[in-house]
């Protein structure tokens, strides 16, 4: 008689352990990686600002430290320098140019002398060159001026600069008050394509002052 061996069910009883992600999981991830990249997209916005920032504010000492310097030079007119109006700087400068020139320059394609100027002439066109820089043939070429910076608010061509007497009934030779104010990079518009009104939101205003004595 032969007798066969009784056949095993093993292989069906078997577990087999299944490794894996599921849908859940995998979208699970992806949303967490997204939030984390998010926030480090916010820090280099942030960070883009402060460095912005802080330029805009190493500019405006020059600047400050520029009509310091045309002030002290031109003593005897100081007063001249005061405005009941900020100084700032239109959209085409070559527009308001002084009547009378009071420095050698080039516009690009020509030479421009200096008139002998009086006190009072100087520190217009001191004014006017701080403000728009020299004329050139292209009006984006005006060197260093005070429309570099960040403009403010319902001032689209630039930044406002006042001088003013530091102490009531001032003369030539009293001490003045230069004020530069501008707006802050406060969310990074500038580095993005954000529209011109949110650009020229009135966000936060920085402002650097300053008082000379001829």
């Amino acid at each position: 008689m032969i007798i066969f061996p009784k056949r095993s069910n093993k292989r069906f009883s078997k577990s087999h352990n299944v490794s894996g992600l599921t849908l859940i999981e995998v979208l699970v991830t992806v949303v967490i990686t997204s939030i984390g990249l998010m926030g480090l997209l916010s820090l280099q916005m942030q960070a883009l600002k402060a460095t912005q920032d802080a330029g805009n504010h190493s500019h405006a000492t020059w600047i400050l430290n520029d009509l310091s310097s045309r002030i002290r030079a031109n003593k005897g007119a100081s007063l001249s320098y005061v405005s009941a109006a900020a100084v700032n700087c239109p959209v085409n400068p070559t527009t308001v140019t002084p009547a009378t020139v009071c420095s050698n320059y080039a516009t690009g394609s020509a030479r421009v002398s200096s008139a002998e100027c009086t006190g009072a002439e100087l520190a217009a066109w001191d004014l006017f060159e701080v403000a728009c820089g020299l004329p050139r043939d292209n009006i984006n070429i005006n060197g260093n001026p005070i429309d570099a910076l960040p403009s403010n608010p319902g001032s689209p061509w630039g930044p406002t600069l006042t001088v003013t007497c530091a102490t009531a009934g001032c003369t030539n030779g009293d001490p003045l008050r230069l004020t530069l104010t501008w707006r802050n990079k406060v969310d990074a518009t500038e580095a993005t394509d954000a529209s011109e009104a949110t650009r020229l939101a009135p966000d936060n205003l920085s402002q650097a002052s300053r008082v000379v004595y001829p």
